[in-house]
């Protein structure tokens, strides 16, 4: 999969710019890069969202050309959020197509029924489906607001509307994933940098939602515990709710420490009239960038690096401890089936003899194995 994505993205993009204005070899011939190098590692840093460009104004010199807009918000899309969705329809796919003798054909029917016994980031149909549909609607949402609100705005409106919708997809692909812009963020409506900022927040959420939703194994790993309504598994609705609640809680105190911590740190810088990039709301959104592994930065008019860049030792230690907070959030929660030792498998397989043993706080299950 990931072997396929990086080839296909490489090739595309350097037939792109082999063939394209001569202006883009130009401006990749002064940053002193070559196209086939630029090619290549365009489509590692989109496909692994890692948001490192080879120019140094990210992908603004590129905002104009359809091609590489929609390859690479496809890339940014099937390497992240999406890969699961896409994971599944080629399993699936896999599985039409294969004879019914082959050796693989049972397998691929497992990892379609069972996809939870073998991999995390792999879901029922269901759940992916409406992993596919929320993903949708957020990245539709991303897209018509970045147009709508700055339909006057000087820094976005020089593009013609079509080419505008485009780069504008490729922004939302960006303010999800990879963390590459295509506007100078500091400049688009302040309304589109708070949807930008909630973007990023909630990027890995539909996600961690689904790993969990899907996990149906948790409780049974541990024994079985009195159910609490709030948790129930088999109300979807309300499984969903509790499952954002708990993120939540376990999100939010950790950013708003983090911004104090900032805040509290860089204050004369924020008092000073002479920095006006040195905003409360500027750093509030590096720390949510860092805390969501995104790499959106409104920047500071004296450097081309993020605005942490600007940030004494201490804030960097907080915004480096964001996030490595931010990036373990997406994990499964407690015990899953997916992630377990095949020792511990044997607890609640279904087969074999079982002694319940009642206690005051929980049920636990004993396995006894007959040869």
């Amino acid at each position: 999969y990931f072997f396929g994505l990086h080839l296909f993205g490489a090739v595309c993009l350097l037939g792109w710019i082999l063939h394209s204005d001569p202006k883009y070899r130009k401006y990749l011939g002064e940053c002193g890069q070559s196209p086939v190098w630029w090619a290549f590692y365009s489509s590692q840093t989109m496909i692994s969202n890692l948001g490192f460009t080879l120019t140094p104004d990210s992908m603004m010199s590129f905002q104009d050309a359809a091609w590489p807009m929609i390859l690479m918000s496809f890339l940014a899309y099937v390497g992240n959020t999406f890969y699961p969705c896409f994971l599944r329809f080629i399993i699936w796919t896999m599985s039409l197509l294969v004879p019914r003798t082959s050796s693989i054909k049972e397998p691929l029917n497992f990892l379609l029924k069972h996809p939870r016994r073998c991999y995390t980031l792999l879901f029922p149909s269901g759940t992916t489906w409406a992993l596919f549909s929320g993903l949708a609607f957020l990245n539709f949402v991303d897209v018509v607001l970045m147009v709508t609100l700055d339909l006057n705005n000087p820094a976005v409106n020089n593009l013609p509307m079509g080419k505008r919708i485009l780069a504008s997809l490729f922004q939302a692909a960006s303010t999800r994933h990879t963390g590459t812009s295509v506007f100078n963020l500091a400049k688009v409506n302040p309304a589109v940098q708070v949807s930008i900022l909630i973007m990023m927040y909630i990027a890995i959420l539909p996600i961690a939602l689904s790993i969990r939703a899907s996990n149906t194994y948790e409780q049974k790993s541990l024994g079985i515990y009195p159910q609490d309504r709030e948790l129930d598994e088999y109300n979807g609705k309300t499984y969903i709710l509790a499952h954002i609640k708990n993120q939540l809680t376990f999100d939010l105190w950790y950013i708003f420490l983090g911004v104090f911590c900032i805040c509290a740190s860089e204050s004369k810088r924020i008092m000073d009239p002479k920095e006006p990039a040195f905003a409360v709301f500027a750093i509030f959104f590096e720390v949510a960038s860092g805390y969501g592994n995104v790499g959106l930065s409104l920047g500071h008019p004296s450097v081309n690096t993020s605005l942490s860049g600007q940030f004494n030792v201490f804030s960097k230690l907080v915004i480096c401890a964001m996030m490595i907070r931010g990036r373990h959030r997406g994990l499964p929660s407690q015990l899953d089936r997916a992630v377990m030792l095949p020792g511990d498998r044997l607890v609640d397989d279904e087969d074999g003899r079982t002694e319940t043993i009642q206690t005051k706080y929980s049920t636990k299950i004993k396995r006894y194995h007959t040869h």
